[in-house]
Protein backbone atom coordinates (compact mmCIF):
# COMPACT_ATOMS: atom_id res chain seq x y z
CA UNK A 1 0.00 0.00 0.00
CA UNK A 2 2.88 2.64 0.77
CA UNK A 3 4.41 1.83 -2.28
CA UNK A 4 1.42 2.61 -4.73
CA UNK A 5 0.48 5.74 -2.30
CA UNK A 6 4.34 6.78 -2.89
CA UNK A 7 4.10 5.80 -6.78
CA UNK A 8 0.40 7.62 -6.71
CA UNK A 9 2.13 10.78 -5.33
CA UNK A 10 5.28 10.83 -7.38
CA UNK A 11 2.92 10.11 -10.75
CA UNK A 12 1.10 13.40 -9.40
CA UNK A 13 3.99 15.40 -8.92
CA UNK A 14 5.34 14.58 -12.35
CA UNK A 15 1.60 15.39 -13.97
CA UNK A 16 2.25 18.47 -12.23
CA UNK A 17 5.65 19.27 -13.51
CA UNK A 18 4.43 18.52 -17.00
CA UNK A 19 1.84 20.72 -16.56
CA UNK A 20 3.91 23.75 -14.93
CA UNK A 21 6.64 22.82 -17.92
CA UNK A 22 3.78 23.12 -21.01
CA UNK A 23 2.38 26.47 -19.01
CA UNK A 24 5.97 27.95 -19.02
CA UNK A 25 6.39 26.87 -22.24
CA UNK A 26 2.82 28.61 -23.44
CA UNK A 27 3.61 31.44 -21.43
CA UNK A 28 7.39 31.86 -23.37
CA UNK A 29 5.02 31.58 -26.17
CA UNK A 30 3.61 34.04 -25.74
CA UNK A 31 5.65 36.47 -25.04
CA UNK A 32 7.44 35.86 -27.67
CA UNK A 33 4.46 36.57 -29.97
CA UNK A 34 4.22 39.77 -28.22
CA UNK A 35 7.65 40.59 -29.03
CA UNK A 36 6.97 40.04 -32.70
CA UNK A 37 3.70 41.68 -32.58
CA UNK A 38 5.32 44.62 -31.35
CA UNK A 39 8.26 45.00 -33.91
CA UNK A 40 5.56 43.98 -36.39
CA UNK A 41 3.41 46.78 -36.02
CA UNK A 42 6.30 49.25 -35.07
CA UNK A 43 7.89 48.61 -38.48
CA UNK A 44 4.59 48.79 -39.99
CA UNK A 45 3.92 52.34 -37.97
CA UNK A 46 7.19 54.15 -38.72
CA UNK A 47 6.05 53.25 -42.72
CA UNK A 48 3.32 54.86 -42.54
CA UNK A 49 4.39 57.77 -40.02
CA UNK A 50 7.61 58.71 -41.97
CA UNK A 51 5.25 58.68 -45.14
CA UNK A 52 7.45 56.04 -46.82
CA UNK A 53 4.61 53.45 -47.98
CA UNK A 54 4.78 50.85 -50.04
CA UNK A 55 2.53 52.58 -52.53
CA UNK A 56 5.13 55.65 -52.82
CA UNK A 57 7.12 53.71 -54.74
CA UNK A 58 7.23 52.49 -58.58
CA UNK A 59 6.91 48.56 -58.47
CA UNK A 60 6.76 46.44 -61.22
CA UNK A 61 4.31 43.28 -61.52
CA UNK A 62 5.33 39.68 -62.91
CA UNK A 63 9.68 40.83 -62.04
CA UNK A 64 9.49 39.61 -58.03
CA UNK A 65 7.99 42.28 -56.72
CA UNK A 66 5.61 40.68 -54.86
CA UNK A 67 7.41 39.25 -51.81
CA UNK A 68 7.76 35.63 -52.01
CA UNK A 69 9.00 32.07 -50.34
CA UNK A 70 12.18 30.61 -51.31
CA UNK A 71 11.25 27.22 -50.75
CA UNK A 72 7.43 27.12 -51.19
CA UNK A 73 7.93 29.77 -54.20
CA UNK A 74 4.82 30.89 -53.09
CA UNK A 75 3.49 35.01 -52.48
CA UNK A 76 3.05 35.95 -48.99
CA UNK A 77 -0.13 37.76 -48.24
CA UNK A 78 -1.60 40.12 -45.89
CA UNK A 79 0.28 41.78 -43.53
CA UNK A 80 3.20 39.77 -44.45
CA UNK A 81 3.26 41.32 -47.64
CA UNK A 82 3.44 44.85 -46.39
CA UNK A 83 5.89 43.92 -43.76
CA UNK A 84 8.52 42.75 -46.65
CA UNK A 85 7.56 44.85 -48.49
CA UNK A 86 8.51 48.01 -46.17
CA UNK A 87 11.80 46.42 -44.84
CA UNK A 88 12.90 46.06 -48.73
CA UNK A 89 12.24 49.47 -49.29
CA UNK A 90 14.39 50.39 -46.44
CA UNK A 91 17.27 48.28 -46.87
CA UNK A 92 16.98 48.71 -50.58
CA UNK A 93 16.79 44.58 -51.72
CA UNK A 94 15.31 44.03 -54.96
CA UNK A 95 15.38 40.24 -55.07
CA UNK A 96 12.38 39.94 -52.62
CA UNK A 97 12.87 36.51 -52.05
CA UNK A 98 12.46 35.21 -48.13
CA UNK A 99 13.18 32.21 -46.04
CA UNK A 100 14.07 31.01 -42.85
CA UNK A 101 17.47 29.99 -41.83
CA UNK A 102 17.16 26.10 -42.67
CA UNK A 103 15.33 27.36 -46.21
CA UNK A 104 18.59 29.60 -46.64
CA UNK A 105 20.38 27.25 -45.51
CA UNK A 106 18.74 24.04 -47.81
CA UNK A 107 19.20 26.82 -50.91
CA UNK A 108 22.92 26.74 -50.15
CA UNK A 109 22.91 30.29 -48.75
CA UNK A 110 25.39 31.47 -46.05
CA UNK A 111 23.13 32.59 -42.90
CA UNK A 112 26.54 33.68 -41.01
CA UNK A 113 25.47 37.02 -39.08
CA UNK A 114 21.81 36.17 -39.60
CA UNK A 115 21.53 34.99 -36.25
CA UNK A 116 18.23 34.14 -34.05
CA UNK A 117 16.19 38.04 -32.99
CA UNK A 118 17.73 39.75 -36.41
CA UNK A 119 15.09 38.58 -38.79
CA UNK A 120 11.75 39.92 -40.49
CA UNK A 121 8.95 38.52 -38.21
CA UNK A 122 5.90 37.42 -40.03
CA UNK A 123 2.82 35.35 -39.48
CA UNK A 124 1.44 32.28 -39.90
CA UNK A 125 -1.79 31.32 -39.54
CA UNK A 126 -3.44 27.57 -39.57
CA UNK A 127 -6.73 26.33 -39.14
CA UNK A 128 -7.82 22.82 -37.37
CA UNK A 129 -10.62 20.99 -36.24
CA UNK A 130 -10.82 18.92 -32.94
CA UNK A 131 -13.50 16.97 -30.50
CA UNK A 132 -14.87 18.76 -27.68
CA UNK A 133 -17.70 16.84 -25.57
CA UNK A 134 -20.11 19.41 -24.98
CA UNK A 135 -22.22 19.70 -21.56
CA UNK A 136 -24.90 16.91 -22.62
CA UNK A 137 -22.01 14.51 -22.98
CA UNK A 138 -22.60 14.81 -27.62
CA UNK A 139 -19.30 15.37 -29.02
CA UNK A 140 -18.62 18.34 -30.99
CA UNK A 141 -16.65 19.60 -33.64
CA UNK A 142 -14.92 22.99 -33.26
CA UNK A 143 -12.01 25.11 -35.22
CA UNK A 144 -9.32 25.79 -33.75
CA UNK A 145 -7.38 28.84 -35.05
CA UNK A 146 -3.48 28.69 -35.12
CA UNK A 147 -1.08 32.31 -35.24
CA UNK A 148 2.48 31.42 -34.92
CA UNK A 149 5.28 34.05 -35.63
CA UNK A 150 8.49 33.04 -37.71
CA UNK A 151 11.82 34.72 -38.91
CA UNK A 152 13.18 35.40 -42.45
CA UNK A 153 15.87 36.82 -44.12
CA UNK A 154 16.19 37.80 -47.41
CA UNK A 155 18.55 36.38 -49.62
CA UNK A 156 20.69 39.41 -50.15
CA UNK A 157 21.29 39.43 -46.55
CA UNK A 158 23.31 36.10 -47.01
CA UNK A 159 27.28 36.92 -47.65
CA UNK A 160 27.54 34.57 -50.39
CA UNK A 161 24.28 35.64 -52.53
CA UNK A 162 24.39 35.92 -56.02
CA UNK A 163 21.56 37.81 -57.98
CA UNK A 164 19.88 35.62 -60.38
CA UNK A 165 19.90 36.59 -64.33
CA UNK A 166 16.35 37.90 -64.55
CA UNK A 167 14.79 37.38 -67.97
CA UNK A 168 13.38 40.81 -69.15
CA UNK A 169 9.80 40.73 -69.32
CA UNK A 170 6.73 43.29 -70.84
CA UNK A 171 5.08 45.31 -68.13
CA UNK A 172 1.09 44.98 -69.11
CA UNK A 173 0.17 47.73 -70.88
CA UNK A 174 -2.72 50.50 -69.80
CA UNK A 175 -5.04 49.59 -71.85
CA UNK A 176 -4.89 46.13 -71.13
CA UNK A 177 -5.34 46.74 -67.11
CA UNK A 178 -8.11 48.92 -68.29
CA UNK A 179 -9.82 46.61 -69.85
CA UNK A 180 -9.18 43.87 -66.81
CA UNK A 181 -10.89 46.88 -64.93
CA UNK A 182 -13.66 47.01 -67.09
CA UNK A 183 -14.16 42.98 -66.91
CA UNK A 184 -14.54 43.12 -63.40
CA UNK A 185 -17.56 45.66 -63.47
CA UNK A 186 -19.04 43.37 -66.12
CA UNK A 187 -19.07 40.45 -63.71
CA UNK A 188 -20.54 42.23 -60.65
CA UNK A 189 -24.38 42.11 -61.76
CA UNK A 190 -25.73 45.31 -59.97
CA UNK A 191 -21.94 47.42 -60.34
CA UNK A 192 -21.91 50.40 -62.98
CA UNK A 193 -19.43 52.62 -64.15
CA UNK A 194 -20.42 56.37 -64.72
CA UNK A 195 -17.82 58.71 -66.74
CA UNK A 196 -18.53 62.51 -65.53
CA UNK A 197 -17.17 65.24 -63.37
CA UNK A 198 -13.60 65.61 -62.02
CA UNK A 199 -13.75 63.66 -59.12
CA UNK A 200 -13.27 59.71 -58.60
CA UNK A 201 -14.92 57.84 -56.28
CA UNK A 202 -17.09 54.85 -55.16
CA UNK A 203 -20.84 55.59 -54.48
CA UNK A 204 -22.15 52.86 -51.85
CA UNK A 205 -25.71 53.97 -52.07
CA UNK A 206 -25.94 53.63 -56.05
CA UNK A 207 -22.85 50.86 -56.27
CA UNK A 208 -21.86 53.22 -59.06
CA UNK A 209 -17.86 53.74 -59.51
CA UNK A 210 -17.49 57.32 -60.23
CA UNK A 211 -14.33 58.28 -62.82
CA UNK A 212 -13.56 61.47 -64.88
CA UNK A 213 -13.87 60.61 -68.68
CA UNK A 214 -10.64 59.52 -70.37
CA UNK A 215 -9.15 62.66 -71.52
CA UNK A 216 -9.17 63.62 -67.90
CA UNK A 217 -6.41 62.16 -66.85
CA UNK A 218 -2.98 63.41 -67.65
CA UNK A 219 -1.17 59.99 -67.84
CA UNK A 220 -3.01 56.28 -68.75
CA UNK A 221 -1.51 55.13 -65.54
CA UNK A 222 -2.90 57.45 -63.05
CA UNK A 223 -6.89 55.99 -64.70
CA UNK A 224 -5.50 52.90 -64.13
CA UNK A 225 -4.50 52.92 -60.38
CA UNK A 226 -7.52 55.63 -59.61
CA UNK A 227 -9.81 52.74 -61.60
CA UNK A 228 -8.31 49.94 -59.29
CA UNK A 229 -8.64 51.85 -56.26
CA UNK A 230 -12.44 52.54 -56.53
CA UNK A 231 -13.00 48.59 -57.87
CA UNK A 232 -11.27 47.74 -54.17
CA UNK A 233 -13.78 50.18 -52.38
CA UNK A 234 -16.34 48.49 -54.50
CA UNK A 235 -15.72 45.19 -52.98
CA UNK A 236 -17.34 46.69 -49.76
CA UNK A 237 -20.35 46.82 -51.03
CA UNK A 238 -23.09 44.95 -48.99
CA UNK A 239 -23.79 42.10 -51.20
CA UNK A 240 -20.05 41.30 -52.19
CA UNK A 241 -17.74 41.46 -48.85
CA UNK A 242 -19.89 43.86 -46.62
CA UNK A 243 -17.43 46.29 -45.26
CA UNK A 244 -18.01 49.31 -43.47
CA UNK A 245 -18.52 52.26 -46.25
CA UNK A 246 -19.80 55.71 -46.85
CA UNK A 247 -17.96 57.08 -43.12
CA UNK A 248 -17.12 60.89 -42.79
CA UNK A 249 -14.06 62.21 -44.56
CA UNK A 250 -11.15 62.34 -42.55
CA UNK A 251 -12.17 59.69 -39.67
CA UNK A 252 -10.12 57.25 -38.78
CA UNK A 253 -12.85 54.65 -40.55
CA UNK A 254 -12.28 56.59 -43.40
CA UNK A 255 -8.41 56.00 -43.37
CA UNK A 256 -9.39 52.49 -42.86
CA UNK A 257 -11.01 52.34 -46.26
CA UNK A 258 -8.72 54.31 -47.64
CA UNK A 259 -6.36 51.97 -46.35
CA UNK A 260 -7.43 48.89 -47.65
CA UNK A 261 -8.22 50.63 -50.96
CA UNK A 262 -4.51 51.65 -51.53
CA UNK A 263 -2.78 48.28 -50.76
CA UNK A 264 -5.62 46.17 -52.44
CA UNK A 265 -4.80 48.13 -55.36
CA UNK A 266 -1.30 47.60 -55.39
CA UNK A 267 -2.18 43.94 -54.94
CA UNK A 268 -4.56 43.67 -58.02
CA UNK A 269 -2.04 45.57 -60.16
CA UNK A 270 0.97 43.89 -59.44
CA UNK A 271 -0.72 40.10 -59.40
CA UNK A 272 -1.57 41.38 -63.30
CA UNK A 273 1.18 42.19 -64.16
CA UNK A 274 1.08 46.03 -64.37
CA UNK A 275 2.80 48.86 -63.08
CA UNK A 276 1.91 50.17 -59.86
CA UNK A 277 2.77 53.95 -58.93
CA UNK A 278 1.34 55.81 -56.18
CA UNK A 279 -2.26 56.50 -56.56
CA UNK A 280 -3.34 59.88 -57.89
CA UNK A 281 -5.80 60.39 -55.00
CA UNK A 282 -2.79 60.01 -52.94
CA UNK A 283 -0.79 62.02 -54.50
CA UNK A 284 -3.61 65.26 -54.92
CA UNK A 285 -4.15 64.70 -51.79
CA UNK A 286 -1.88 64.61 -48.91
CA UNK A 287 -4.03 64.89 -46.08
CA UNK A 288 -5.08 61.42 -47.27
CA UNK A 289 -1.51 60.06 -45.42
CA UNK A 290 -2.40 62.67 -42.74
CA UNK A 291 -5.56 60.67 -41.76
CA UNK A 292 -3.88 57.60 -42.11
CA UNK A 293 -1.51 58.53 -39.43
CA UNK A 294 -4.27 59.82 -37.30
CA UNK A 295 -5.63 56.71 -37.45
CA UNK A 296 -2.42 54.63 -36.90
CA UNK A 297 -2.01 57.00 -34.08
CA UNK A 298 -5.80 56.12 -32.19
CA UNK A 299 -4.84 52.45 -33.28
CA UNK A 300 -1.47 51.95 -32.05
CA UNK A 301 -3.12 49.92 -29.08
CA UNK A 302 -5.26 47.83 -30.89
CA UNK A 303 -2.72 46.39 -33.80
CA UNK A 304 -5.61 43.94 -34.43
CA UNK A 305 -7.46 46.78 -36.38
CA UNK A 306 -4.25 47.21 -38.65
CA UNK A 307 -4.05 43.75 -38.98
CA UNK A 308 -7.42 43.75 -39.94
CA UNK A 309 -6.64 46.38 -42.70
CA UNK A 310 -4.50 43.93 -44.27
CA UNK A 311 -6.19 40.94 -44.33
CA UNK A 312 -9.25 42.98 -45.84
CA UNK A 313 -7.20 44.24 -48.17
CA UNK A 314 -5.47 40.70 -49.65
CA UNK A 315 -9.43 39.65 -49.53
CA UNK A 316 -10.52 42.50 -51.47
CA UNK A 317 -7.68 41.81 -53.88
CA UNK A 318 -8.54 38.31 -54.08
CA UNK A 319 -12.44 39.34 -54.82
CA UNK A 320 -11.08 40.93 -58.08
CA UNK A 321 -9.02 38.42 -58.85
CA UNK A 322 -11.23 35.63 -58.20
CA UNK A 323 -13.82 37.84 -60.40
CA UNK A 324 -11.73 38.16 -63.47
CA UNK A 325 -10.79 34.43 -63.25
CA UNK A 326 -14.19 33.62 -63.61
CA UNK A 327 -14.55 35.62 -66.96
CA UNK A 328 -12.01 33.29 -68.16
CA UNK A 329 -13.34 30.22 -67.53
Amino acid sequence: MTIKRNRKIEDEKERDDMTMNRQQKKEYGKKKDEMNRQRWFENLAKGIEENNLPWQKPWVGGGGAIPTNLKSKKAYRGGNVITLWVYGMGEGWTDLRFGTRKQLIDAGLSVKGLSNGTGIPIKYFKTGTYEKENKDGETEIRTSFLTRWYEVWCVEQCENYEAPVVEPHDVVAESVMMEQFYQYIDSQSSLDLKRKGNRAYYSSNDDDIVLPPHEAFTDSLGEVMTAMHEAVHSTGYKTRMNRALGNKFGSPEYAFEELIAELGALIVTLSLGGEFKPNAVMEENANNVAYLQSWLKACREQDKALDKAFSDAQKAADYILDALRGDEE
